[in-house]
């Protein structure tokens, strides 16, 4: 019923996020460059400078004319997002150690071409570690090419001025302690975790993104479908991996804390849980993963009170078709029995006999008729509760209430109307047939002759004849006065008979 029909009108949802690309927007991440920082190409020791710029350190290698610029490059980048943005806006120092076998000046112009290239908004100055036998010729070099940041050659013994020992890894003399496996090993983890977290991020996304769906059925059938599709969906939310995301973030935060005192063995004890703890640039990450663990407890706390919010709806909209499917059936009932009994609802019958079983056939319609009264009384009821609780159709479902109740009520008064006019006409016709059955026994009683003679028996033959003339007086006035009723009452019918029926009663 087309008419009876009305939908939900959803909530807009929250913006959906953007879906998270993998792998920081097409950036490196640790396992793309990982031979290269086996090979100890460059490293972020967690040192500062004396300004509190972050430490690019390329230590002293034998292996760099085999290395390209574009090795540098991935490196390079991969290494200087690692730290926070602040660290990044006050700019990098930059150590290159040319001392060992195998530096030359060739092996650094290269890195020092693509810090200019590519980084220098993000590099102070680089300070190249001159080897005991640097020649006055690559000094001229240096000084002949012109680069966006400061490039100094300084000895070993002048590096103290730039950044404090103990910034410096021992192998510059100084004292901070570094495990650079460690460092390789953390990033793995932390570049791991937050991948987990990205991945679980758009799997509640797609989740929210369905819950968002406006899939209110539209009869009984498919709205229970929806609300049984929609208990799957609880189940989906909390099939996602939450607490094993948030338990490897929590083991992570403690090895990057260095905590020892928790059940979790973090794989690192002693000077390596130091150097973790003391190395910031380890620790801007602490930051992303307590807002990734963030965002995925509140994600899916949201995701939660979304689907306990479209549960609620979707009881609702089942409760709404089947009022819809309950109120259907008594229209079409109604309908039904209205034109049936319209069929023959001015008949009264010829006879007394005829009419009495016209009334009783019409009695006990009416006594079924109020079997469904008793289902109409319950929908109307059931109508009331929903508008109540503040269903969200609520005006749709009074309109349609009171749409039956009227329909209901027309019909009831159309029993009725039916039951008064076969009762006149039992009664006319009981009547009727009296006044005829007593028309021989009045005419045989006028027709008599016998006139006595006496005065007093005179007298009681007068006062009998006129007794007599009252009863048919009285008779015949009972009959005209009871046709009169039921001619009137007839017209009334004639009137119901042709108003609308039930289907204009439905659209309007």
């Amino acid at each position: 019923m087309d008419a009876l029909k009305v939908g939900c009108v959803q909530k807009q949802p929250p913006a959906r996020r953007h879906k998270r690309v993998k792998g920081g927007g097409g950036m490196d991440g640790v396992r793309d460059v990982m031979h290269l920082l086996e090979e100890r190409v460059a490293m972020l020791t967690g040192g500062r400078d004396r300004r509190g710029g972050a430490l690019l350190m390329f230590p002293a290698s034998a292996r760099r004319d085999r290395l390209k610029p574009d090795d540098y490059h991935r490196l390079i980048k991969y290494l200087v997002n690692i730290p926070t943005d602040e660290i990044r806006e006050t700019g990098f120092t930059v150590i290159i150690d040319m001392r060992g076998a195998g530096s030359t000046w060739g092996c650094v112009k290269p890195i020092l071409k693509v810090l200019h290239d590519n980084m220098s908004s993000v590099v102070h100055a680089a300070y190249i570690i001159k080897p005991d036998n640097f020649w006055q010729k690559q000094r001229t070099s240096l000084g002949s090419h012109k680069y966006k940041f400061e490039v100094n050659m300084i000895s070993m013994e002048g590096l103290p001025k730039v950044v404090d020992s103990s910034q410096l890894t021992p192998d510059l003399d100084g004292t901070l302690h570094y495990d650079h496996s460690q460092w390789i090993d953390l990033r793995l983890a932390v570049e791991d975790f937050m991948l987990q977290a990205v991945d679980l991020l758009d799997q509640l996304d797609d989740i929210q993104e369905d819950l968002a769906r406006n899939d209110f059925g539209e009869d009984v059938a498919s709205a229970k479908n929806g609300l049984e599709i929609h208990a799957g969906m609880k189940k989906r939310i909390m099939k996602t991996p939450v607490e094993e995301v948030d338990v490897a973030g929590q083991r992570l935060l403690q090895k990057l804390s260095g905590d020892t005192s928790s059940g979790y063995d973090s794989g690192y004890s002693g000077r390596d849980s130091e150097a973790s703890t003391t190395n910031p640039d380890l620790q801007a990450a602490v930051p992303q993963i307590l807002n990734h663990l963030d965002s995925i407890r509140s994600s899916q706390a949201h995701l939660l009170q979304l689907w306990q919010h479209k549960k609620l709806k979707l009881d609702q909209c089942y409760q709404l078709r089947l009022f819809e499917q309950d109120c259907e059936k008594m229209f079409d009932w109604i309908c039904h029995n209205r034109d049936v009994f319209l069929m023959n609802y001015v008949e009264i019958g010829r006879s007394y006999n005829l009419a009495k079983e016209l009334q009783d056939e019409h009695n006990d319609f009416t006594i079924s008729s109020m079997n469904v009264y008793v289902n109409i009384k319950r929908i109307l009821a059931v109508a009331h509760r929903m508008m109540e609780v503040g269903h969200y159709a609520a005006a749709h479902i009074r309109t349609v209430a009171n749409r039956l109740d009227r329909a209901w009520k027309e019909f009831a008064a159309g029993l009725d109307e039916r039951t008064a006019v076969l009762a006149l006409s039992v009664l006319f016709h009981h009547k009727a047939e009296q006044y005829v059955e007593n028309v021989g026994a009045w005419n045989q009683a006028c027709e008599t002759i016998n006139i006595p003679s006496e005065i007093l028996m005179l007298e009681t033959a007068i006062h009998q004849h006129q007794n007599l003339y009252e009863s048919m007086c009285q008779a015949y006035t009972e009959v005209h006065s009871t046709s009169k009723k039921l001619l009137y009452q007839l017209d009334h019918l004639v009137q119901i008979c042709n108003q609308p029926g039930m289907e204009h009663t439905r659209k309007h």
